[in-house]
């Protein structure tokens, strides 16, 4: 299976297994959409539906977690996470994880 250059997944941490069915938005830097996506059953968007004409800059993914909570009966503190990230190499593979519970995140540079 092919990828894209920018990939991400989340985790949810309070019950240790992947978020499906978040809608997860790439944005430009100047928040115009470039694609979207829900993460799979492992959490995961690997592949966008839409090509991604990628350009050394920043970019930004936006998770409405607030949307996924609420299918679920719970409430979120955050409405949602906004990571912005930059891209300097584009012959590199970006990953972009997301560990999430209902009142706090983190994220790395994954591989």
């Amino acid at each position: 299976m092919n990828k894209s250059p920018i990939t991400t997944h989340i985790l949810n941490l309070e019950s240790g297994l992947p978020a499906a069915g978040v809608l997860v938005k790439l944005l430009s830097a100047d928040s115009q959409l470039i694609s979207q996506a829900e993460t799979d059953a492992d959490g995961r968007i690997v592949l966008w539906p839409d090509e991604l004409n990628l350009t050394p800059t920043d970019y930004k993914l936006h998770f409405a977690i607030a949307d996924w909570y609420q299918a679920q009966g719970k409430k979120s503190f955050y409405p949602y996470v906004e990571l912005v990230f930059s891209l300097e190499d584009l012959d590199r593979h970006y990953h972009v994880p997301l560990l999430l519970n209902a009142y706090g995140y983190s994220t790395y540079r994954g591989s």
